[in-house]
């Protein structure tokens, strides 16, 4: 992650992931937690090396004792490299768990809205093409069925069918905007690698 003179940040920039300042609040506050998070990490894992050096090139220790310091050295930074990998997917679960509550507040909380929510997700998931969902998008729109474009929205951003979901986020651009940032943040939680950064 590096944090660049236009004050985005890259989360392995091969990866694709990259949290702008001109993005939602959530995604950047996610952004500065994880660069907190990994900074310190970063900062222990020198503190581990100068410690295991220490050793090393400590001449009071026998090799039994080098040998028992530097398991507990690396006993101690195994554990804080776990707890940073924990929390770093904490801080992202937290998020995303946060925003699809406010996603589902765009359809409703009563029990009639719930009900009529996993009716239209059935639908939803029956459709097995982008030209279908796109029809039934257009049809929901037209008709105001809320419920339907939503559902349809959700699967359509699953199935990745770009034109479904246009037609959605050009009516509903706030509720476009959170599963963007859902979706950002998923990709974020599913990059190969990011443990390395607790190394």
């Amino acid at each position: 992650m590096s944090i660049s003179t236009g004050m985005s940040v890259s989360f392995r920039a091969d990866d694709g992931v990259t949290i702008h300042n001109d993005e939602s609040p959530d995604l950047i506050e996610v952004a500065g937690k994880i660069k907190q998070l990994r900074d310190t990490a970063k900062q222990a894992s020198k503190t581990y090396s100068a410690e295991l050096r220490e050793i090393q090139q400590d001449p009071q220790l026998s090799d039994q004792g080098r040998a028992e310091r530097t398991a507990e050295v690396e006993a101690a930074h195994k554990a804080q490299r776990r707890t940073g990998i924990n929390t770093e997917n904490d801080i992202i679960e937290s998020k995303v768990a946060e925003l699809e509550r406010r996603l589902d507040g765009f359809v409703g909380y009563g029990s009639s809205d719930i009900i009529a929510y996993r009716d239209a997700q059935d639908r939803a998931e029956a459709v097995s093409d982008g030209d279908r969902a796109l029809k039934l998008m257009e049809r929901a729109l037209r008709s105001n069925d809320r419920t339907l474009a939503h559902a349809l929205f959700r699967t359509a951003v699953d199935n990745h069918w770009t034109e479904a979901q246009r037609a959605f986020a050009k009516e509903n651009p706030a509720v476009a905007a959170l599963v963007g940032d859902v979706e950002k943040l998923r990709a974020l939680r599913n990059q190969f690698g990011r443990g390395l950064n607790y190394a």
